[in-house]
């Protein structure tokens, strides 16, 4: 028999929701009130659904839902909440593994939410998994400050930066910002994890508003999304009197698919983009810095770890191929001169210029270059200062 998981810190509303759940003779239901606990109860049991409180004691809702995607990304999550829930402008979105439900609800509520995860789960209909857009309305709810670090397959992975439930950055590529964002939003069967928000990622460069990247509103009093709920429960009920009657469903077990490789942290990369952030913040916060066109750091290969730019600029993976010419150049030409290799490069025109520096990555001694391109009256002994520091 499915085993059903709720959580939530209120015991009395446990007892009752399971009360009335153990009334429908389908699922057998374990609860907990204790986030933790409840990660521990998913480790001992194949739990076929997951009901959660927003506001669970020991780790909260984000958390675990993180931990879901992680470890039993294919399990359908519901996500019980106190304020309107959100109203997606796509139908699809509410459709995916990750179900909002407003308190106070029916039981009725519940199980139809319960019966349409397993309809989805055993038609196969999971490709799509837990989607950025079902799950970014939930940041604003509990007014996250954190860095996001969102992988989906054949992504790269990207990161969002927000500061008390609003989305303030992103980076993705070499996209820009808004690009980045707009980009990671629109991700399906997402992994995700969340860390401190850095010092230096605490200005705000998105303008779009959160729920405009999850293309949702949020549902007050008696209107059009109202009457969409009833007609969703409507299905909600038709679907679970379709699987009450089928007679395979009463009895069956299903396994939990489980994640096949572990999300591995891009430790590199998340160094890389510390790097680019500290010197975007020295050159923004100096008066006689003036602007810069691109930061990036790079291997010796040309591969791009993380880049921010200021303005458009065409393929700067091949002016990074380039520049190693450049430096292999000059080491030859510095040895036959009997002095010192040099540590950077600096080219420089009427219009702007570059500055190369050669860095040493904490990581596998891979040396790293760091790439900065400036306006037109950069101060180039300051920018260097800067990229010196970071060796």
């Amino acid at each position: 028999m499915d085993k059903v998981l709720i959580v939530d810190g209120n015991e009395e509303f446990l007892e009752t929701t399971k009360a009335g759940l153990q009334k429908v003779h389908q699922f057998e239901i374990l609860t907990s009130t204790d986030g933790r606990d409840a990660v521990s109860l998913l480790a001992a049991h194949s739990v076929s659904v997951l009901a959660a409180d927003m506001e669970i004691p020991g780790m909260d809702a984000l958390e675990l839902l993180a931990h879901m995607s992680q470890k039993h990304y294919k399990t359908p999550c519901i996500v019980m909440i106190d304020r309107g829930k959100p109203w997606f402008k796509e139908p699809a979105s509410q459709q995916s593994f990750l179900y909002h439900l407003e308190k106070p609800f029916r039981i009725g509520s519940l199980v139809s939410a319960i019966f349409v995860g397993l309809n989805l789960r055993d038609e196969g209909s999971n490709n799509q998994g837990m989607t950025m857009a079902s799950l970014l309305p939930l940041l604003e709810i509990q007014q996250k400050t954190c860095r996001m670090q969102v992988s989906a397959p054949g992504k790269r992975t990207g990161f969002l930066y927000f500061e008390n439930g609003e989305i303030i950055d992103a980076h993705c590529k070499d996209l820009s910002v808004h690009e980045a964002a707009m980009q990671i939003a629109s991700w399906n069967q997402i992994s995700f994890s969340f860390s401190e928000l850095p010092r230096r990622r605490t200005r705000r460069r998105v303008k779009t508003k959160l729920m405009d990247f999850a293309d949702a509103t949020w549902s007050t009093g008696q209107n059009t999304s109202d009457v969409q709920d009833v007609q969703k429960e409507a299905d909600f009920d038709r679907q679970s009197e379709a699987l009450r009657n089928e007679e395979e469903f009463e009895g069956e077990d299903f396994d939990i698919v489980e994640l096949l490789d572990e999300v591995k942290p891009d430790i590199p990369g998340r160094w890389a983009e510390e790097i680019v952030d500290r010197i975007a913040d020295m050159l923004e916060q100096a008066d006689d810095a003036r602007a810069f066109r691109l930061i990036s750091v790079f291997e010796p290969e040309g591969q791009i770890l993380a880049a921010r730019q200021a303005e458009v600029q065409k393929d700067f993976s091949v002016l990074v191929r380039d520049l190693e010419g450049f430096w292999e150049a000059g080491r030859q030409t510095a040895e036959k001169a009997g002095i010192d290799p040099a540590d950077s490069l600096i080219l420089h025109g009427e219009n702007g210029g570059l500055i190369l520096r050669r860095i040493s990555s904490a990581f596998n001694g891979q040396p790293l270059w760091a790439l900065v391109v400036c306006e037109a009256g950069t101060n180039w002994h300051f920018v260097k200062a800067c990229l010196d520091t970071l060796v």
